[in-house]
């Protein structure tokens, strides 16, 4: 289950490497089969970890492509420093974003613009830097007016990533942090309502909308715990992309449900520092024994995680 779930090997490839390193002669369907038993085995740590991912102080989010038999979905992921969970949905909309935070979410998320995430209120929210910064790249390239306002964009952005660095590192206090930031801020949104009408539609639509989610630009410099980017998601979903690149989705809910758990399992026990072949053996050897799986979330990271108010 490894092999095909974490290590991004073919089936095929499994069957070869068991029979010509351990002489363990084992067909496709067995493979299968097998990942089956797995997922059956972390059905219910990886449902903890679901319920505890909603109830955080601080969750990063993103969604990438997914495919199962030819029919177009999305592989969602929530993120916290000790806990990641991955769901696999047929949707983008805020539906799934709601299933996998919980409605009642209290904490502060950070992610990109995506609509689906509107449900919770800008305050709430942290937009990722790396992707804003992008937009502003953009909008610098396009000439007259809206380069200018790109340009000057960009500087500030410059002078916030070496103060952040600076505090991050240490050297500096929060408070002298959101000192140093009242001006960049002003700065920013300043330069953002000048490119409201600034004359190119590309430009205007795209600062109207940063606009709209101006609380959500900030909450990084107030917050202790909140990021600027949303690094820590899109690091945890690129192991998934590497193995939909080698497997070419799923073909059913069961392989989508094995998929979500082994992933779930796999990024958490990394984030952990935890050994995932002795964690799913463990899990393994109790379901078969009808035992209650171990734990997958350690007391000692449940400790040092604040929960949201």
């Amino acid at each position: 289950a490894l092999l095909c779930g974490k290590f991004h090997l073919s089936r095929r490839l499994v069957q070869e490497i068991l029979e010509g390193l351990l002489r363990m002669r084992i067909s496709l369907g067995a493979v299968s089969k097998n990942e089956e038993r797995v997922s059956e085995a972390l059905a219910a740590p990886v449902e903890e970890a679901k319920a505890f991912i909603q109830q955080q102080a601080v969750v990063h989010a993103d969604e990438t492509g997914h495919k199962e038999a030819g029919k177009a979905g999305w592989m969602w992921v929530a993120a916290t420093a000790f806990v990641s969970v991955f769901i696999i949905r047929f949707s983008r909309a805020g539906a799934v974003a709601k299933e996998l935070l919980g409605e009642g979410f209290k904490g502060r998320l950070v992610s990109d613009r995506w609509s689906a995430y509107e449900w919770i209120a800008a305050i709430c929210r942290q937009l990722c830097w790396a992707h804003l910064e992008r937009d502003f790249k953009k909008i610098s390239e396009r000439g007259g007016r809206s380069a200018e306002i790109g340009n000057a964009i960009l500087v500030y952005v410059q002078e916030m990533w070496h103060l952040w660095h600076l505090f991050k590192s240490g050297k500096r206090t929060r408070s002298w942090f959101q000192r140093k930031m009242t001006h960049i801020r002003r700065g920013m949104e300043r330069l953002l309502a000048q490119g409201k009408v600034c004359g190119h539609s590309k430009t205007e639509r795209t600062c109207k909308r940063i606009l709209k989610l101006k609380k959500a630009l900030w909450t990084f410099v107030d917050e202790p715990g909140v990021e600027p980017t949303n690094n820590l998601a899109e690091r945890i979903l690129r192991s998934y992309v590497i193995w939909r690149k080698m497997s070419f989705g799923t073909q059913s809910e069961r392989g989508r449900l094995f998929v979500e758990r082994i992933m779930t399992v796999s990024a958490t026990c990394k984030l952990q520092g935890r050994n995932v072949f002795e964690y799913v053996t463990e899990a393994v050897i109790a379901h078969l024994n009808g035992q209650v799986a171990p734990p997958l979330l350690p007391q000692d990271a449940l400790d040092r995680l604040p929960k949201a108010a």
